[in-house]
């Protein structure tokens, strides 16, 4: 995903699994997720990322 479309708060996958994104670091073209799951923070590099547009801003599941 290019990190012109993220936001903070906005849900996104990668192939570490779903998380929310808390940060956006525009110097290094990365994001900062919190998992789902186990809340670990993890930085995720722009290109990891899935544009998955069934994970709606809100919304922690698949419809």
């Amino acid at each position: 995903m290019e990190i012109t479309q993220l936001k903070v708060g906005m849900w996104v996958e990668s192939f570490h699994g779903v998380g929310k994104v808390i940060g956006i670091d525009q110097q290094n073209n990365a994001v900062i997720i919190e998992h789902k799951d186990d809340h670990q923070l993890r930085s995720v590099e722009c290109n990891e990322l899935v544009d998955q547009p069934q994970l709606h801003t809100g919304c922690d599941r698949y419809y």
